[in-house]
């Protein structure tokens, strides 16, 4: 869209004004390089969190790094929809404007008998009884491409202009195909930002992918199950925030494995993201 180009264009490289937003100690930083670089009559840093600071003045473009782990970990996203209801113009843009996320099937049995058998005999000890709990967890680490043996399933879309806080709080259904024989040891979830117009831009944090701050999150399954080519895996998956923990999120998934009409593998899970 030119209108995209064009305040994108006036954002990057002579905006009448720019305010930035945070409630860390890196404002006393950017107020310092902004006097340096004798910006301050463009450029005013506010130091405080968005839901509660006062502004009397709409904008144009409203951008923020917001993406957590999964996408929605440290729940930050809560707070640019807040800042896009109260301060963005009717026909303002939110950068990035949409965001998908994704699950595959992963086999990875080296990673999953490091993770977990290790505990069997840590240097002549018995050590079992952490395990249950490192099946609750939630991991993030780097998935290699050859461990994906699945298609990708989108299972939830956000519409950042129109997004409300309640429906980053949902249990969507998810397909997938299994497109190599092997050990099914988790399901990983990933997800792709979108920066649309003339010239799209795409954030993508799957395995397929170039390697991001992000990584991956990987959902252990207690029980691998093997899996052959043109297996099916399907259920639930539910993402909700962690009332015990600020900004985390429960995970969980439901579901099974199907082979022509027979279930040769269920699961239901739950983990945490912290």
């Amino acid at each position: 869209k030119q209108w995209y180009q064009r305040r994108v264009a006036i954002t990057a490289g002579g905006a009448r004004s720019v305010m930035a937003v945070d409630n860390s100690k890196i404002v006393d930083k950017a107020r310092s390089v902004i006097r340096s670089n004798n910006l301050s009559s463009k450029i005013e840093v506010v130091k405080g969190k968005v839901e509660e600071i006062e502004v009397d003045k709409k904008f144009d473009i409203l951008i923020s790094e917001w993406m957590g782990y999964g996408l929605l970990f440290e729940c930050m996203l809560d707070s640019v929809i807040t800042a896009r209801d109260k301060y963005l113009k009717p026909d303002g843009l939110v950068v990035p404007n949409r965001a998908s996320m994704f699950v595959s099937a992963v086999s990875d049995e080296a990673s999953y008998q490091h993770r977990f058998h290790f505990w069997n005999d840590v240097y002549g000890f018995k050590m079992n009884d952490v395990v249950p709990d490192l099946y609750k967890e939630a991991v993030v680490e780097c998935v290699d491409k050859d461990n994906v043996i699945s298609d990708n399933c989108g299972f939830k879309h956000l519409d950042l202009q129109t997004v409300k806080t309640p429906e980053l709080e949902f249990s969507r259904p998810f397909q997938l195909q299994i497109s190599s024989s092997s050990k099914l040891t988790a399901l990983v979830v990933h997800f792709t930002c979108f920066f649309d117009g003339d010239v799209s831009i795409v954030l993508d944090t799957s395995p397929e992918s170039e390697t991001t701050h992000w990584l991956q999150t990987i959902l252990y399954l207690k029980c691998p199950t093997d899996v052959l080519e043109g297996d099916v895996v399907h259920g639930l998956i539910a993402f909700n925030k962690d009332s015990t923990v600020k900004r985390g999120y429960v995970i969980k998934i439901e579901g099974a494995i199907s082979r022509d009409s027979a279930v040769v593998g269920k699961f239901n899970q739950l983990y945490h993201l912290h």
